[in-house]
């Protein structure tokens, strides 16, 4: 099983590691109990994504909505949408199959393409659904995800692509059997937008950052920019970019022996004593606390 280290473009956009050169799917564990990681940052990629939790509890939020999946269910998360996962657990973990549209139909110009793949990509009222161990379609859709993550694993296995391939094609129909019954839709320009606030922001976390430069950044007045980052995000702006930056300290507290002042430098504040203001307030501890003893501080952001 890969483990997840998180690949990104300079526009956020996740690069795939592919389990077979010229084969478009990708397979990967996220276990937060393990390092590096303490969240999933925000990201977004060309794929089809589905996710099962199995073990432990993860918040994901895609665009402006947010989802709590407990141990046994799933999500599906709608290529090109902006997303972001964290642990409400210490030993939450998941799975997840990443897929290219070009596996469902790799030929745009035939039946299938236009009518069962991108009427679907191009629709913000089907961005996300939830299975769960509770429900037949759930189970169904669980079940043929650990498929694949057994298939995964048998490297030696004789055809394992199409098996792959099959489980996926397998899944297809559940989904856009729930596309019909879709859920509330997601706003196209807010994903687009916090798309490019989030990179601008990866970009620049070291640096000082002003809502001027972020508002640019979407064609907005910094006061309209800063109302509409809080009710797409539900957070604001500047609360934002104070997690973001704590959240980047965090690898630097567990894994290296930068000095609490380097760290501060690093991640963007602009002194140690506002950094370890910040980080109290945001996890509950100081920087020092937290690198003695990271598990015990880990539901706080």
């Amino acid at each position: 099983m890969i483990v997840n280290q998180l690949q990104l473009a300079e526009d956020q956009r996740e690069i795939m590691q592919r389990i077979t050169p010229g084969f478009p799917v990708s397979v990967y564990q996220t276990d937060f109990s393990a390092k590096p990681y303490k969240s999933v940052i925000w990201h977004w990629h060309e794929d089809f994504q589905f996710c099962w939790v199995y073990r432990g509890t993860v918040h994901f939020q895609v665009v402006d909505q947010s989802y709590t999946l407990p141990k046994d269910s799933g999500i599906f998360i709608n290529c090109r949408l902006a997303h972001t996962a964290e642990p409400l657990s210490p030993d939450a973990a998941y799975y997840c199959v990443d897929t290219h549209p070009d596996l469902i139909c790799p030929d745009a110009e035939s039946v299938v393409y236009k009518q069962m793949v991108e009427p679907f990509i191009q629709s913000t009222s089907s961005p996300v659904f939830i299975f769960s161990d509770d429900t037949p379609e759930g189970i169904a859709v669980l079940s043929s995800l650990k498929r694949i993550f057994t298939l995964f694993n048998q490297d030696g296995l004789l055809g394992r692509e199409l098996f792959i391939q099959s489980e996926i094609l397998r899944l297809w129909p559940s989904i856009l059997k729930r596309a019909q019954n879709a859920g509330s839709p997601v706003s196209a320009l807010g994903n687009e937008r916090i798309k490019k606030i989030v990179t601008y922001i990866e970009g620049h976390y070291a640096e000082k950052i002003t809502l001027r430069s972020i508002a640019a950044q979407i064609f907005l007045s910094p006061e309209e920019c800063s109302r509409y980052f809080k009710k797409i995000i539900g957070t604001s702006l500047f609360a934002f970019i104070s997690q973001y930056r704590i959240k980047k300290s965090l690898d630097l507290l567990s894994n290296t022996e930068l000095t609490i002042a380097e760290v501060a430098q690093r991640c963007g504040f602009s002194t140690q004593s506002y950094y370890t203001s910040c980080f109290k307030k945001i996890k509950g501890c100081t920087p020092n606390q937290y690198r003695s003893s990271p598990t015990q501080y880990l539901n706080s952001i």
